[in-house]
């Protein structure tokens, strides 16, 4: 009896113990958003409650990954576990991507361009011969990226089909018809690491990595739409043995944006300002055995800036956060819905950056040839018009927006319903 009643007690005073931590994260948790930059990620803040989210489940859903969010030490419990992992895991730096997308849109990018045969030696950098991938090919209609092999050989690692750059290609001609008439959108998207080493990996037997998805877009678009090749702008620095993609993460480093940000500037008949002639405070990080240093560039020119929401309320933002090297360190990192720079540069144009995480290394580079620049995340899980207050297409005007540049990963881009669809909608 007595050895039942302390296990009562004990029982007890855990519920309470828990009860009253619970309600110490609950009040002295603040409401404004959180950002986890080991996560890479936006933290869960405590829930609204109404009978409606009650009822759908999605108050339990969103309270529950509220407290798993604000455990005390929870950065430290993580860094733990991400060291002990590192040592048994199998996983290598060809693994670590992330898709900024839904599982409907993974599914149905990966049916749609990948084969069985391609996906299972996706990393090994052997060619294939006569694939699924090659056998479905319409070169004459459709668009490819592969790697091309020395022994005459190649490997597709990508497809897209007409009917989804043609989707694609309306969506860039509306967001190139809110600008002015001398505006320009500028696009382009780039694989994951993983593809990437593909080519990389292998320069002793590979000649090379095309794509033809930028000379079918710019056939299927305006001349308001500029469709830029980043596979050709990146493979003779590849070819030279430079490293331009990221080991801890899912993205390019600031050299390979940078690449693409020279290149897209030097088409407008403008001088890039050299990557060296920026200050940067340089961050190494490791994941297991891998590492990246990051190169966080301070402005040439004081720069204000801002998270906008509700029309024109604005929070005051870090340019960069320079404690941490992440990704999320680039312009105080992923601020929804709509971030401004006011760059201290008196050149008459307003740019728009639109795209995923992939923008986050771009857009720095850009300040010295606007007078603001604005980005954004026009997809489903990261956009929410209620927050912004108004429609893009009144906010491009609004702020005079006279350039646009969509860069992004394969993850929004032509393969996905974000690119096709999505954003048409997020216009209105």
């Amino acid at each position: 009896m007595k050895k039942n009643g302390t296990f009562f007690v004990l029982t007890m005073w855990w519920f309470i113990i828990c009860f009253i931590i619970g309600t110490l994260i609950l009040f002295f948790t603040p409401d404004t958003e959180r950002i986890s930059y080991d996560e890479n990620r936006v933290l869960q803040n405590a829930p609204a409650l109404s009978v409606s989210s009650i009822q759908s489940g999605e108050f339990a859903e969103k309270f529950e990954s509220f407290l798993s969010d604000s455990i005390p030490g929870r950065r430290l419990l993580i860094k733990l576990s991400d060291g002990i992992l590192s040592c048994i895991s199998m996983v290598n730096s060809d693994d670590l991507y992330y898709l900024d997308t839904t599982e409907k849109e993974v599914n149905e990018y990966f049916n749609q361009t990948v084969s069985a045969s391609d996906e299972a030696s996706a990393d090994d950098g052997k060619p294939v011969e006569n694939s699924d991938s090659n056998s479905q090919l319409n070169e004459e209609e459709d668009a490819y990226f592969r790697v091309n092999y020395k022994d005459g050989n190649s490997k597709i690692l990508n497809m897209y089909k007409k009917s989804h750059m043609k989707s694609s290609a309306e969506t860039l001609d509306i967001l190139a018809s809110l600008l002015p008439e001398d505006g320009k959108l500028y696009f382009t998207t780039m694989s994951f690491p993983s593809n990437v080493r593909v080519f990389s990996n292998n320069i002793d037997i590979a000649s090379g990595w095309e794509s033809t998805l930028p000379e079918k877009m710019n056939e299927l678009t305006s001349d308001r739409v500029v469709c830029v090749d980043s596979y050709e702008i990146l493979e003779p620095y590849l070819k030279e043995g430079e490293d331009l993609f990221l080991h801890t993460n899912h993205q390019w480093n600031d050299r390979g944006a940078y690449y693409i940000f020279s290149s897209i500037i030097e088409s407008q008949g403008l001088t890039p300002t050299p990557f060296d002639e920026y200050s940067y405070d340089v961050n190494r990080v490791y994941k297991g055995v891998h590492y990246d240093d990051y190169n966080l560039l301070y402005p040439l020119a004081p720069s204000h800036n801002w998270r906008v929401f509700n029309i024109d309320k604005k929070e005051k933002l870090h340019f960069m956060n320079y404690h941490v090297g992440n990704t999320l360190s680039y312009l105080d990192g992923t601020q929804f819905p709509w971030k401004k720079v006011e760059t201290g540069f008196h050149t008459g144009r307003s740019a728009l950056v639109i795209g995923d995480c992939f923008t986050l290394a771009f857009t720095p580079f850009l300040l010295p040839y606007y007078d603001e620049v604005h980005a954004t995340q026009l997809t489903r899980e990261y956009f929410k018009r209620a927050q912004l207050g108004t429609s893009v297409t009144d906010m491009i005007h609004r702020n005079h927006i006279t350039d646009i540049y969509y860069i992004s990963s394969e993850s929004s881009g032509v393969n996905t319903e974000t690119l096709q669809f999505h954003i048409k909608k997020m216009l209105d």
